[in-house]
């Protein structure tokens, strides 16, 4: 029956899918970018060399994401990638603050690998590639695309705040496509060289490994930077700018730098070299290896906050330096997002909410459990907030159609994706957590992954570990009420001590949520008076959290399932006081707990 109970409630996990049209019949494996780069304008000229395979036979079109030059104005529109964007405060603003007449690229040519020119159709932002001939499958094909214009997204060229030019690019989520031709969405990982000339008296940094730098005639420079390791396209970097840089040393054989503007070169070394080493070192120990060739940590034009370009980090740097957290965030991306990604924007979560998340977990690492706590605290509830004003909402999204939407509801992303994790853990206890987190980067390092993926991997996790709970070893139940529906667990109870027969009496109701019931356990903490404690050897049986090594014996759980539970747990003294979740594991409830006499409301754990 248990199984059959499990089968039931994994087919009730809607499999949601953001809508982008996914290519058919064949994969991209590299990209070789040529780029040239000017200070006389803001137009780049662009040669794109696209490798491939393909998956069936018969295919005889590949199409690439491409923004086209617009020659006419279009209405602002935030949801096209391919326009500039409105800012979100402008209201009545002239038309030509939000233009996009005379960016865009235009092809010129489409050649074979043999050299042979190819067909072409550039139209609706998609450049539409006809073969010499129909593919076979597992055949491999290249062919190169020549083409120019300026930008109107996704690589920002003009001055930074200190008035110098500079070229940053800013692709996320869909905005590569506005300088270079490819399949831009995460599920299409891809390697990449890029070979950039440009003024020489720009630094130049991209992913992966510099293989060469070269000055030419004219004052200019060649640098090329190849990435081995297979990343999407939102995480093709290109940063060329008035750069002081300081390479200051390795975490296992990892290089690792820092590039700033030379005006904040004594700062800005000082901050990045401060943390980098010892956040890098912890993700590694607990996750696993780390996938690229360097960690570079680049103050970038046109970034807010914090940006996890794939073994280069871009920040836009406020006057007071990178936070910690910030760097342990976009560092954690590194590990989820870059290496491991979700295999569409439905699944923003597995990035964001796993960034959000393990930042917490190394303020736990570093500072210890209060401080841990705190964030937790504080990060539950902004996203109990965001679910109380938003009950539709879902931290998975519905079937996205409009990408620039991917973290509208940015607060149940990033701090409701964080509390799904800390409240997993509490289901599955601290060690059964880590090992699942280490098999499901394990298995889909440098790949793609859903969160029905991340499921099955907390599973395995669960039926491996002898401490685990069984409720544990099918996740449907979890996934499904935290992922798809939208809301807040809503609890109420009481406790009372039955004198005569020596025992604690606990009952804890739910209200239904969207005309359903969760599944939950909630432990009990028992703080028995002085005297007994003493003699018992300790000292009651309070606040202590599940799992972990050194921790104290298990809490008694109430498994929450219907809309009334009860729990009767044997206690030879009544107690001081009983608490609900005292490890403040179910973060995303409202709960009033109390004596049964006259229960009190204490509000979220």
């Amino acid at each position: 029956m248990r199984k059959l109970l499990g089968l039931i409630l994994l087919a009730a996990v809607p499999l949601w899918a953001d809508t982008y049209p996914r290519p058919a019949g064949f994969v991209i494996t590299h990209y070789d970018f040529a780029v040239t780069l000017t200070d006389a304008n803001n137009a780049i000229t662009v040669t794109d060399t696209v490798s491939g395979r393909f998956t069936q036979g018969g295919v005889r079109q590949v199409g690439l994401d491409l923004c086209q030059l617009r020659t006419a104005a279009a209405p602002a529109d935030r949801s096209n990638p391919c326009l500039v964007r409105t800012p979100y405060g402008l209201r009545g603003g002239a038309a030509a603050a939000v233009s996009s007449v005379g960016r865009g690229m235009v092809v010129t040519a489409v050649t074979a690998a043999g050299g042979g020119g190819l067909r072409f159709r550039q139209a609706q932002d998609r450049l539409l590639v006809e073969l010499a001939r129909p593919g076979r499958a597992g055949e491999a094909f290249a062919f190169t695309v020549a083409y120019h214009g300026v930008p109107a997204n996704g690589l920002l060229i003009g001055p930074n705040r200190y008035g110098d030019r500079e070229f940053f690019t800013n692709e996320w989520p869909d905005l590569a496509r506005n300088w270079l031709a490819v399949v831009d969405h995460p599920a299409m990982k891809a390697t990449k060289t890029i070979r950039v000339v440009a003024p020489r008296h720009y630094q130049v940094i991209s992913n992966g490994t510099r293989t060469e730098e070269t000055d030419l005639p004219g004052d200019l420079r060649r640098t090329v930077w190849r990435e081995d390791v297979p990343i999407c396209t939102w995480q093709f970097s290109l940063g060329v700018a008035p750069m002081a840089v300081s390479d200051f040393g390795q975490v296992h054989g990892i290089p690792l730098s820092a590039w700033v503007f030379p005006q904040e070169r004594a700062t800005g070394f000082a901050d990045f070299q401060r943390w980098t080493q010892p956040i890098l070192e912890f993700y590694i120990d607990h996750i696993g290896p780390y996938s690229y060739e360097k960690l570079a940590q680049v103050e970038a034009n046109g970034t807010g906050g914090g940006m996890e370009l794939a073994s280069d980090i871009y920040y836009g740097y406020p006057p007071s330096g990178p936070s910690r957290q910030l760097l342990a965030h976009e560092m954690a991306h590194q590990w989820f997002g870059d290496s491991a990604t979700e295999k569409d924007w439905d699944d923003v979560w597995l990035s964001e909410g796993f960034a959000t998340y393990f930042a917490l977990l190394y303020t736990e690492h570093q500072d210890g459990r209060d401080a841990f706590l705190a964030g937790v605290k504080s990060s539950a509830a902004a996203a109990r907030r965001y679910a109380e004003q938003h009950p539709d909402s879902t931290v998975v999204h519905n079937n996205l159609s409009d990408i620039s939407q991917v973290i509208a509801n940015n607060a149940q992303i990033y701090q409701g994706g964080a509390q799904v994790l800390h409240m997993l853990r509490g289901v599955l206890g601290t060690d059964t957590f880590w090992a699942g987190i280490r098999l499901y980067y394990h298995r889909y390092q440098n790949a793609n992954a859903s969160s029905l993926d991340f499921q099955h991997a907390m599973e395995e996790a669960c039926a491996a570990a002898a401490a685990c709970p069984s409720y544990g070893r099918d996740l449907s139940w979890f996934f499904s009420e935290w992922l798809h529906r939208g809301g807040l667990l809503r609890v109420h109870g009481t406790w009372r001590y039955d004198a005569a027969n020596k025992r604690l009496d606990v009952t804890l109701d739910q209200t239904p949520n969207q005309g359903q019931l969760y599944q939950m356990p909630f432990q009990i903490g028992i703080t028995l008076p002085p005297a007994a404690a003493a003699a018992a050897g300790r000292g009651g049986r309070g606040r202590g959290g599940r799992g972990g090594r050194g921790a104290p014996p298990p809490l008694p759980v109430l498994m929450l399932r219907a809309a009334h539970n009860t729990l009767a747990i044997p206690l030879a003294q009544a107690p001081a006081a009983v608490v609900l979740d005292p490890g403040t594991w179910v973060t995303m409830a409202t709960v009033a707990f109390g004596p049964r006499a006259a229960a009190v409301a204490f509000g979220p754990q």
